[in-house]
């Protein structure tokens, strides 16, 4: 077979090398036009195929990816990003990285390019999008739901049980001798700060532990600053908590700070357990105790999801639900 070569495809598509390069890099601003254009050409030339490459199946003619984040500065992203990149890149596709920032009216610009053709298929992590747009234009493109899903629509997903970690997580801080317990959560708009809470009162009364309604503490976001507040008025409360379980690790890192500067033990005096088992869990001292999640195995398996929905539109829904594992460490090793 003869090779083709970018300058074929230029030509093709009436464009410069520099705008093929970018599309196919994914790297660089193009239009939409151009990149429509680029992509017929690569397709018709047979590009990958005469470089030895796969190309998938490219059902709405581009070989890229849309991948919706709320905030790329969050932590936990990170390794489900680099799980569904590499996933992608084998199967010869580049993945557009959209931050949602949590804001629904943003819904309607990614769900353009899935209209315009500029990507092939969405995975969305993003809990806050406009779920009457979002449904019923479901039925039409691909779409996946990870780690925040709604199980009201017929999308497939990946994610965690987060009542059963949360159960877990409580029930080793009762293993081993806390028993007033708090949580900060994150917002109850959240389906994981739902379920994390849900497992938390489930493990508490179980136990035959009360809860007090001025333990459980909520933040609008996973923010240090946030964090930092809501570990104050549980430290503050005239019958405070002798361990905190935190919904994410940075939440953990903020109530580990505020007491080591207040000159409370860590574990001795607070035990503290985080989750995602992100690096900074492992960054701080002491270190955090946390539920592990299978952050780049969640990525790759909505990849995989995805791609199976672009192959096959009539594909059913799946369902996957992966494993969680608490990391014993330093914030609660007394």
């Amino acid at each position: 077979m003869k090779t083709v070569k970018i300058q074929d495809v230029a030509n093709e598509a009436n464009v410069s090398i520099a705008t093929v390069s970018r599309v196919l890099n994914n790297k660089g601003a193009v239009s939409v036009e151009k990149r429509k254009a680029v992509t017929a050409a690569v397709e018709k030339l047979g590009y990958y195929a005469s470089h030895g490459m796969r190309s998938g199946r490219r059902r709405n003619g581009t070989n890229i990816l849309l991948m919706i984040v709320p905030r790329i500065s969050n932590p936990f992203y990170s390794e489900i990003i680099h799980g569904f990149q590499n996933n992608a890149a084998r199967h010869g596709y580049g993945v557009l990285l959209f931050q949602s920032m949590n804001n629904p009216h943003r819904t309607e610009e990614y769900i353009s390019l899935l209209k315009n053709r500029v990507v092939a298929g969405a995975v969305t992590l993003d809990p806050s999008a406009n779920l009457d747009a979002f449904a019923a234009f479901g039925r039409n493109y691909p779409i996946v739901q990870c780690c925040e899903y709604n199980s009201s629509l017929d999308y497939s997903f990946v994610s965690i049980d987060n009542v059963m970690a949360a159960r877990r997580a409580i029930q080793f801080l009762q293993s081993v001798g806390y028993a007033k317990i708090a949580l900060i959560n994150s917002a109850l708009q959240y389906k994981y700060a739902r379920d994390r809470q849900a497992g938390y009162e489930q493990a508490m009364a179980e136990a035959g532990l009360a809860v007090q309604p001025e333990w459980i503490v909520h933040i609008t976001d996973i923010n240090y600053s946030l964090a930092t507040g809501a570990a104050e008025k549980l430290l503050d409360l005239p019958n405070p908590p002798d361990a905190i379980f935190a919904v994410s690790d940075v939440i953990a890192a903020a109530v580990i700070n505020l007491a080591l500067r207040r000159g409370i033990n860590i574990p001795q005096d607070l035990g503290v357990v985080g989750f995602d088992n992100t690096e900074i869990s492992r960054m701080m001292y002491p270190s955090i105790t946390t539920m592990s999640q299978p952050r780049y195995e969640i990525g790759s398996y909505a990849c995989d999801l995805l791609l199976e929905k672009i192959t096959n539109p009539k594909a059913p829904a799946r369902q996957l639900l992966l494993n969680t594992e608490l990391i014993a460490r330093e914030s609660t090793l007394r």
